[in-house]
């Protein structure tokens, strides 16, 4: 179950395949090996999306039902993203579509829309278009058994963090650790979370999330243990909250060096009740649904 879109230029055009697929290799992803296909996955976001082109060949008889639109030439070039999938994948798909028609003066035809006429899209009516399926999709196909639910604006406010990661590391520099946000689901109730980690109390940009994962490693009794704690936002704050600085991306504390060392011995010291190997599993993203049946 997709959405389908496919790219049009006006009639004397002069935009060559070539080009267009040039630009897919150096705006996207580089292409499969036969250079038909550029399928884009960020590791930071999740989100995963493909481009296609599906060129006729010699023995191409088309469908007679398909008739040429005036004014127009098929570009052979189609997107497609999945439903059923978190609301971000959108925007942030949606946001690259309108560049690509921007940049190189390209159309859409739209099979889930109104138009019967390529148009030029822009992010926002081309994913309502998409959000209002994709919802209707996600809530018809809700399983509790495989499916957890998070909230649309939940889920957007983690993409926003993770999509802007690389960015904030780049600007603090290596001497801070910028983690991601993961989604996570309890194994008992598949109620949905969100989980950071923080390594070795090092320096760290702290994002709201529900769970953190303490990653240790130190010395006691001649020998070296590693091990990992998992508690909870407010427990992490109760133990070192005046130790955290505001800092100015939305919903992040920052820890410095000169604060990070004094907490050595605390850090390691904590304790848990909870074990994430037995209390939770990774979300996929086709499993992570921002509507349910009420």
């Amino acid at each position: 179950m997709s959405y389908d879109l496919y790219f049009y230029k006006q009639k004397g055009s002069e935009i060559s395949t070539e080009r267009i697929s040039k630009y897919l290799t150096d705006n996207l992803v580089q292409p499969n090996d036969e250079n038909n296909q550029w399928f884009y996955e960020n590791e930071d976001t999740e989100v995963y999306y493909s481009f296609e082109l599906n060129e006729p060949g010699e023995d191409f008889e088309p469908d007679e039902e398909i008739e040429p639109i005036e004014n127009f030439d098929d570009t052979n070039f189609s997107f497609n993203l999945n439903f059923m999938r978190p609301s971000f994948f959108g925007l942030e798909a949606f946001q690259f579509v309108e560049q690509f028609c921007k940049d190189l003066n390209l159309f859409v035809l739209n099979p889930q829309g109104d138009s019967e006429q390529p148009y030029r899209p822009t992010q926002k009516e081309q994913f309502e278009n998409w959000n209002e399926t994709n919802l209707w999709a996600c809530k018809d196909n809700f399983k509790e058994v495989d499916g957890s639910y998070m909230s649309e604006n939940e889920t957007t406010l983690v993409w926003q963090y993770n999509s802007n990661r690389q960015i904030i590391q780049e600007r603090l520099g290596e001497q801070y650790f910028v983690p991601k946000i993961f989604f996570f689901k309890t194994k008992e109730s598949n109620q949905a979370f969100t989980l950071t980690t923080w390594t070795e109390h090092i320096p760290i940009v702290l994002p709201t999330t529900d769970y953190i994962l303490l990653t240790r490693q130190y010395k006691k009794f001649f020998r070296t243990i590693k091990d990992t704690v998992l508690i909870s936002r407010n427990e992490l704050l109760e133990n070192f909250g005046n130790e955290f600085e505001n800092f100015d991306f939305p919903n992040c504390k920052i820890i410095h060096q000169n604060k990070a060392d004094t907490l050595r011995d605390k850090f390691n010291s904590l304790k848990s009740d909870k074990q994430l190997e037995t209390f939770a599993e990774r979300l996929g993203m086709d499993f992570l649904y921002n509507a349910k049946p009420e």
